[in-house]
């Protein structure tokens, strides 16, 4: 960048994640010691850095920080500034919740226009997208990042509340929006349908290193089932203890399913886990003792040794929680593990190939088809055969996140002062 050259700048609210922990791990050379995906706050930051493009990203992270970084490629540095802030009223209920996120609109809006922001990326959960039109309200264009889809395929808003904010959030498509990124079709569809059909529109992968992977090792023992990712209830975790009793007595060998991440849920599933007699190994009256393990949150090494067991990867959405789709489905395939799923996942026409279809909340349909890739050797050696050639657009640079905001960015007539390559951007990534 040039000398008094003013850069473009770029707003982005990321989610709940601690960003700033994130890149300061990043800068100690420690990359994504507790993520086995590539963090997308360290994505957008590198390229930010590279492009020559100021950044203001926050989080609703519950741990207040910031960090400042520069770019020490230039003389004239575009600066990269992370916060951590929490959101008003985020575990409210009622009105209150609502009220919370037209709230955390406002604020962020007024962060982006005091920043100077030429343009506000916004991942999806952040706030309702109609509040979002406060950006522009403030003279500050603004793009939605679609980590979610909007509703559950199948599964519309039911109650009015829902049904006036899926209305309002129609015309903020509709006629605010400059654009939208995101992880999969679905959201590509749902971004631009009922009316919304010239919305600029950027699909992006998930991307991953290999750096750690290592060779399965099935355990001799038993079929395992691994489920990773968020610890709530509306990502199925519950449903896993109902599947385990269903294959009781069904499964030519024991299932175990191992359990890992973090969240609101936990201890409560530790304690289910314990109450239905699943935790300790063993015999018992029910014979279940051992079918389910919950290991929490792990680091990257622990997380690819339980991918290097594991037979197939599980992810049991249920019809209240809009998943855009999970990174869990990107790494089951770059491991070669069949994914025994639903079409709330989203991952079906990605992955498909790959992809054990039960039906939403259905636990004998997850049962039958887990239960047929114990069973049916050809079916599961197909499912695994496809996985190799499903891996590579997790690791192929130019379908990654800070891709689809470049094309986004050009597409909006937005020019940083740099050109960059996708493939650059990760170099230091991996």
């Amino acid at each position: 960048m040039l000398a008094g050259t003013t850069p473009m700048k770029l707003f982005a609210a990321l989610g709940p994640g601690d960003i700033v922990a994130t890149h300061r791990a990043m800068q100690a050379g420690n990359r994504s010691a507790d993520q086995t995906a590539i963090p997308f706050s360290t994505q957008l930051a590198e390229y930010c850095r590279l492009r020559g493009i100021a950044l203001l990203a926050t989080s609703s992270c519950d741990r207040p920080d910031e960090t400042t970084d520069s770019n020490p490629d230039t003389p004239d540095p575009a600066p990269i500034r992370l916060v951590n802030r929490p959101a008003p009223w985020a575990w409210r209920g009622g009105w209150r919740f609502h009220a919370g996120r037209i709230r955390y609109a406002w604020r962020l809006a007024r962060m982006a226009r005091r920043f100077g922001a030429d343009l506000a990326l916004i991942d999806s959960g952040t706030s309702h997208y109609f509040a979002l039109a406060l950006f522009r309200l403030l003279g500050v264009p603004v793009a939605v990042n679609f980590h979610n889809v909007r509703w559950p395929q199948g599964f519309p808003p039911r109650r009015r509340i829902h049904r006036a904010v899926m209305a309002l959030d129609d015309l903020f498509f509709r006629h605010v929006a400059a654009g939208a990124i995101g992880c999969s079709p679905a959201c590509g569809e749902q971004a631009r349908a009922r009316g919304a059909a010239r919305l600029p529109w950027f699909e992006w992968a998930g991307q991953f290193s290999r750096e750690g992977m290592v060779a399965r090792r099935p355990d001799p023992a038993a079929f395992r089932l691994l489920f990773a990712g968020r610890i709530e209830p509306a990502k199925g975790v519950f449903d896993l203890l109902a599947i385990a009793r269903a294959l009781h007595g069904r499964a030519p060998r024991p299932v175990i399913i191992d359990i890992c991440g973090d969240g609101g849920a936990l201890d409560a599933l530790r304690q289910a886990v314990a109450d239905a007699n699943l935790a300790e190994p063993g015999p018992t009256e029910s014979g279940l003792a051992g079918s389910v393990r919950v290991h929490g949150r792990l680091a990257r090494a622990e997380m690819l040794a339980l991918y290097a067991r594991a037979d197939a990867v599980i992810v049991p959405t249920r019809g209240d929680f809009c998943e855009g789709m999970p990174l869990v489905c990107a790494e089951a395939v770059l491991m070669g593990l069949p994914i025994v799923t639903s079409r709330l996942s989203n991952a079906l026409p990605l992955l498909g190939p790959a992809i054990a279809k039960a039906e939403p909340e259905d636990i004998e349909s997850y049962a039958a088809a887990i239960l047929r890739l114990m069973t049916d050797a050809p079916f599961r050696d197909r499912l695994t055969t496809a996985c190799p050639t499903l891996a590579p657009r997790f690791l192929d640079r130019t379908q990654s996140y800070p891709a689809a905001l470049d094309r986004l960015i050009q597409a909006l007539a937005l020019r940083p002062p740099r050109e960059v390559t996708a493939e650059a951007v990760f170099e230091r990534l991996g």
